[in-house]
């Protein structure tokens, strides 16, 4: 369906059609939304950002981005996701707590952020903040699936049902080797995490046994000559979770146990979740459990907080066919309906979704938003900084695409406001084909429109470290077509869509 949205209100289907092409010349915007034909297979969340895996093999990435765990080959964060480039065919994501991990149907891995994207010298455009691009870690091979990841320390499975730790041993400050210890003594395995220093590890029997993989001494991981017995632990399980040293076990009887790496306590029985019926998934938070139900719903359980919490209904999930976690608060849902949305508390779990803010208020879900791509008089524009959407309107930085649109942009002061004992505010101007519309940054800021100050309301926030200015709203004051395909993430500019 084809929707345009007016001064005042929306118009869709035909109509709108028919006013595209009579207000386009105008200026006016178009907005497409469809049902989305790419659908998302995987999802994991670090600290604060996170990544997902599409049907069509591609990866998109968001959130904080200080080491380059978005990767965007910068160290900006990322309130819109960013599609993650030179990576294909790829079936499945993991994230440590700044890492980023994809699998791709070979059985091959890739990695970027703390470790893996060192800074670099020499771009002219982003000096300080420029990141590398993804690497593929050639140690690995023929590797089935990504178990829970961290920095320090991961586990692939591999296609014959073994399994393997593989780590970053640093030889300098920078430089690393990747090394591998094959986890004897477990063979068909289904899933694996690391729980502190105790990998432990599900095989398609239900058994969970542990290996411990630290050798004291040396203050390493163990070599495979190194390995001691596998410790059995548990039987007829079907999901395992972990958390830092937590580790939750799905029974096959519906009861989710608990077991605790740095202690020599057996599994128990969770008391607070005795009587949930039908979970069918298990999933971690920092300090949080989430179980999916087999009638679509979530529920999260805040465990290590206080005494009497208790597990509740997570807002706004329902329908839901798959869940995964991340090492911060935040969890992501996958609908049945194809839609990939996010929920938590965590300081983070608000960016790159239609929440267009940092934090998600209520521990309410919303959708994870596509990957923008930018399009000029119909040549392809990438810039560095994020972009936004807030309140559904689009916003960008200064530096984004305004040189390309021809658009001239200069940066003065306003006259001195008696109002405000004679203080000068930052002027942004925007000159296309005649017109001049300006952002006096005032509180509240004022829209001027070829030098006549307007009432109408406007917003600037201030986001990954730049002021956001709207861009539908500058687009229709200057004249300039504008088309946003709100399901693919996809924005057109220019007189080339007219």
């Amino acid at each position: 369906m084809l929707y345009l949205k007016t001064a005042k209100h929306w118009a869709k289907g035909v109509l709108a059609v028919l006013l595209a092409v009579t207000v386009g010349s105008i200026g006016w915007k178009t907005h497409a939304q469809a049902a989305p034909t790419v659908q998302p297979v995987s999802a994991a969340g670090g600290n604060g950002h996170g990544v997902a895996a599409w049907s069509d093999g591609s990866v998109t990435a968001w959130g904080y981005n200080k080491f380059g765990q978005v990767g965007d080959g910068t160290a900006i964060h990322q309130f819109v996701p960013k599609t993650v480039e030179g990576l294909s065919d790829i079936i499945q994501v993991q994230a440590g707590g700044s890492t980023s991990f994809a699998l791709n149907k070979d059985g091959e891995v890739w990695a970027w952020g703390d470790f893996y994207t060192p800074y670099m010298n020499g771009d002219a455009h982003l000096p300080f903040q420029k990141r590398g691009d993804p690497i593929q870690l050639t140690q690995l091979h023929n590797v089935k699936r990504l178990a829970y990841s961290e920095a320090f320390g991961s586990i692939v499975i591999h296609k014959d049902g073994t399994a393997t730790l593989w780590y970053p041993s640093f030889r300098d400050h920078q430089a690393f080797d990747i090394r591998l210890t094959r986890l004897k003594g477990f063979s068909d395995v289904r899933e694996a995490v690391m729980a502190r220093y105790e990998a432990v590890v599900l095989d398609e029997d239900g058994n969970v046994g542990t290996l411990n993989m630290y050798n004291s001494f040396y203050d390493r991981y163990r070599t495979e000559n190194e390995l001691r017995e596998v410790k059995p632990l548990a039987s007829s399980i079907e999901r395992i979770a972990v958390s830092y040293s937590d580790v939750f076990l799905l029974h096959s009887n519906g009861t989710v146990l608990h077991w605790n790496a740095d202690s020599n306590k057996p599994p128990a029985a969770v008391k607070d979740v005795i009587g949930m019926k039908q979970i069918k998934e298990i999933k971690t938070g920092y300090q949080r459990l989430y179980m999916l139900k087999s009638d679509g719903t979530v529920w999260q359980w805040n465990y290590n907080t206080v005494p009497t919490a208790k597990p509740f209904q997570v807002k706004g999930l329902t329908g839901i066919k798959a869940i995964e976690g991340s090492a911060s608060q935040t969890g992501y849902a996958v609908s049945e309906d194809g839609k990939l949305l996010a929920w938590g508390d965590g300081y983070y779990s608000g960016m790159g979704t239609v929440a267009g803010s940092q934090q998600l208020k209520g521990n309410s879900a919303a959708q994870v938003l596509p990957a923008m791509t930018w399009k000029v008089n119909g040549e392809n524009v990438r810039f560095y900084a994020s972009s936004a959407v807030i309140d559904g309107e689009l916003y960008v930085p200064f530096t984004s695409v305004f040189q390309s649109l021809g658009v001239t942009t200069k940066i003065g002061q306003s006259n001195p406001d008696p109002k405000a004992n004679n203080q000068r505010y930052p002027v942004i101007s925007f000159s296309y084909k005649g017109k001049t519309i300006a952002v006096k940054k005032s509180n509240p800021p004022v829209l001027l429109v070829n030098g006549k100050a307007t009432k109408e309301k406007l917003e600037l926030p201030y986001l990954a470290n730049s002021t956001m200015y709207p861009l539908e709203l500058i687009c229709e004051k200057l004249g300039i077509p504008l088309y946003w395909n709100q399901e693919t993430g996809e924005v057109q500019l220019g007189e080339s869509i007219r």
